[in-house]
């Protein structure tokens, strides 16, 4: 996939397209930015079904975030079920994160992104062991309102199938891409409509052709 085969006038029509035919309301964010990085940790990859309730298991199998860090990987993967999407991975890279905070900031939060600049916030998390980048960006735009379109494989998938994409691509550039095409104030809405759009494609394994009704 090339920059200019993004950006041409039928790709952006049916990417726009896209977006209309799966308006959904953005999630409410979590208040605590951990507790929503980690509930990032489970939605990658997965359904908004999956992904919540991967992340209330672990919410009720842990005291807080600091007990879920010190779990080792296979209890943290014993809650969510041996069966989860790519369990063991997430929980592996999850548990890595959690553990390079803690070493950052000797306590497991990220409150103190709230009084630093977007930059400086977006770098720290990011620069995080273990994290990904959809997890970072999700965690970013729900929980500091920092511009980003969040894209993991299961989106490049919906965005090829949707022919928006012409030949999938990497989800890291695939991201830069839509956030440069995507206004900010448009971010939240925008990665609302991918993820009812990355449901139906994992539920059903496709999404429906642009302009034709569901039978």
């Amino acid at each position: 996939m090339t920059v200019s085969a993004m950006k041409s006038e039928l790709a952006i029509g049916k990417f726009n397209q896209l977006l209309k035919s799966h308006d959904a309301k953005p999630p409410e964010p979590l208040a605590d930015l951990v507790e929503l990085l980690v509930q990032s940790f489970m939605m990658a990859d997965a359904t908004d079904e999956q992904g919540l309730a991967a992340f209330s298991k672990l919410q009720r199998g842990s005291v807080d975030m600091n007990d879920l860090r010190v779990m080792l990987v296979k209890e943290q993967v014993g809650l969510i079920g041996v069966r989860y999407p790519l369990a063991w991975d997430r929980c592996q890279l999850m548990r890595r994160t959690l553990m390079d905070l803690y070493k950052k900031e000797h306590k497991v939060s990220l409150e103190r992104l709230r009084s630093v600049s977007k930059r400086d916030a977006k770098t720290y998390l990011e620069g995080l062991a273990g994290i990904t980048p959809y997890v970072a960006s999700r965690t970013l735009l729900l929980g500091l309102q920092i511009h980003g379109v969040p894209v993991d494989q299961a989106t490049v998938d919906v965005l090829t199938e949707a022919e928006v994409l012409s030949d999938g691509g990497d989800p890291v550039e695939v991201a830069a891409l839509l956030g440069r095409h995507v206004l900010a104030e448009d971010a939240l809405q925008a990665h609302a409509a991918l993820r009812k759009a990355t449901d139906r494609f994992l539920g059903s394994g496709r999404v429906p052709r642009l302009g034709k009704k569901k039978k």
